[in-house]
C-alpha cells in the first residue's frame, strides 16, 4: 500500500495519536495518584480517630478503677493472703496441750488455779487465764512461770487482774497473762506434723 499523504500531515497524525495516548496515560496516573491520596488521608483520619477512641476508653477504665479504689483492694488482698499464711501455720502446728498443762500446773503457786489457755499466734505465745485469791498470787504466777530453771517461758506479762468482793468464791480474782515460750519449750510443746508441708 502506497502512502500518498504529505509527510508533514502524516507526522502530525502520528504525533496526534501519540499525544492522545500520552494524555490518557497522564490522566490515568493523575487519577491513580488522587486515589492514593484519598486512601492515605482516609486511613490517617481513621487511625487518628481509633487512637482517640482507644485513649478515651483507657481514660474511662482508669477513672473506673480509681473510683473502685483498686489500690485498697490490692492492699486488702495482700492482708488476706498474709492471714491465710498465718492460719495455715496455725493449723499445721501441733500443740501437745496435755504436756503443756502439766508443766504449767507444776509452776502454779498455792492459792491459784489455771482456768484456760489458748495460743495467741503461731509465734510461740500463749494466753493464760487463772483464778487467784489475791493480787500477790497473780504476781507469784508470773514469777514462777518466767523462772529460767523451768525453761518454759522466756517472758510472762500480766495483762489484767480483776477481783470481786465475793466471799463465796474460792478464787475471787481472775488474772490474765501473755507468756512467750522459750526456745526449748517451743521445740518441746510445739511441733509440725510430718505430713504438713510449709
Amino acid at each position: 500500500m502506497i502512502n500518498l499523504l504529505p509527510t508533514d500531515y502524516a507526522q502530525s497524525i502520528r504525533f496526534g495519536r501519540q499525544n492522545a495516548m500520552l494524555r490518557s496515560w497522564l490522566i490515568g496516573a493523575v487519577v491513580a495518584i488522587a486515589g492514593l491520596v484519598v486512601i492515605f488521608v482516609g486511613g490517617w483520619l481513621y487511625i487518628n480517630q481509633q487512637a482517640k477512641t482507644l485513649q478515651k476508653n483507657i481514660d474511662t477504665t482508669n477513672q473506673q478503677l480509681e473510683a473502685q479504689n483498686l489500690a485498697q483492694v490490692q492492699k486488702d488482698a495482700k492482708e488476706i493472703t498474709g492471714d491465710i499464711k498465718v492460719i495455715t501455720q496455725v493449723l499445721g502446728t501441733e500443740v501437745r496441750f496435755s504436756d503443756l498443762i502439766q508443766a504449767i500446773g507444776n509452776d502454779m503457786p498455792p492459792g491459784t488455779v489455771l482456768s484456760s489457755l489458748s495460743l495467741s499466734k503461731v509465734s510461740g505465745a500463749v494466753d493464760l487465764s487463772t483464778g487467784v485469791v489475791n493480787y500477790s498470787s497473780a504476781a507469784q504466777i508470773a514469777v514462777n512461770l518466767s523462772q529460767s530453771k523451768n525453761d518454759l517461758f522466756s517472758k510472762v506479762d500480766i495483762i489484767s487482774v480483776n477481783c470481786t468482793n465475793s466471799t463465796t468464791k474460792t478464787y475471787p480474782c481472775t488474772a490474765t497473762f501473755k507468756a512467750l515460750f522459750s526456745k526449748t519449750a517451743q521445740n518441746k510443746f510445739l511441733s509440725v506434723p510430718k505430713d504438713i508441708k510449709q
